[in-house]
């Protein structure tokens, strides 16, 4: 199974561009603007109702004037369907995944209380399924590219193919390992030469899901390698 790769560049400006240049008003330029944080955010964009409620129109009947007026000049797509929803056009659809940073008793607690941020992702990075986002401490799978400091992408699931990227619970313990099997037997097996493989034993063991991304931030890892 591969799995996507992201290296975060911090850039002085982050913003989504589009392809079009057509002058904008006041207004329409506010309502572009708050598509594209919601965009960047990797949250799904917002009903008519909901912008009303942003902007404190009365009806529904502004949004639709002025989106019509974004859809003209080339930024938006209307919904084509009642109760369909606005998309930017040229923006990569993003989903929104929790970061855990620990998994607790056996399971991920993906509960809002025990999440400490979200991310957005590429929504075909996840596929379908439910995701969350584990950061990586340790060194075991950095052979595999997986170093300390990085976000792994977890698509949920107890079942894995062998060769899979998991991340596991074994003894009480989360891992993030290569899961390999052979013949009847299954392991968890790192990719540094300093570990040695775990054998799995189904009493003991639960694996949470599939590694499906990773991502890296360029300026931690910089700071990582500065001379002190």
């Amino acid at each position: 199974m591969t799995y996507h790769t992201f290296e975060w560049y911090p850039s002085p400006s982050l913003s989504i561009e589009t392809r079009s240049s057509v002058p904008l008003t006041d207004i329409q330029a506010r309502l572009l603007a708050a598509l594209r944080q919601r965009a960047e955010q990797g949250e799904p964009p917002p009903s008519y109702r909901e912008l009303c409620a942003d902007f404190g129109w009365s009806s529904t009947g502004t949004v639709r004037d002025h989106l019509r007026a974004l859809a003209r000049k080339g930024y938006v797509e209307l919904p084509r369907s009642p109760g369909g929803r606005v998309r930017l056009r040229d923006v990569p659809r993003f989903r929104s995944v929790p970061v855990v940073g620990r998994i607790a008793a056996g399971a991920p607690r993906l509960a809002e209380e025990d999440v400490e941020g979200r991310i957005p992702i590429p929504a075909d990075w996840a596929g379908r399924g439910d995701c969350f986002a584990l950061r990586v401490t340790g060194d075991s799978m950095k052979d595999a590219g997986i170093l300390e400091g990085d976000q792994v992408v977890v698509r949920q699931g107890t079942v894995a193919a062998s060769g899979d990227i998991v991340a596991a619970t074994i003894d009480g313990e989360t891992t993030l390992k290569r899961f390999i099997r052979r013949g009847k037997r299954a392991f968890l097996v790192p990719e540094n030469t300093a570990y040695e493989a775990i054998e799995v034993k189904s009493e003991s063991a639960t694996i949470h899901g599939t590694v499906v991304a990773l991502l890296r931030s360029y300026r931690s890892e910089r700071a990582a390698r500065s001379p002190s």
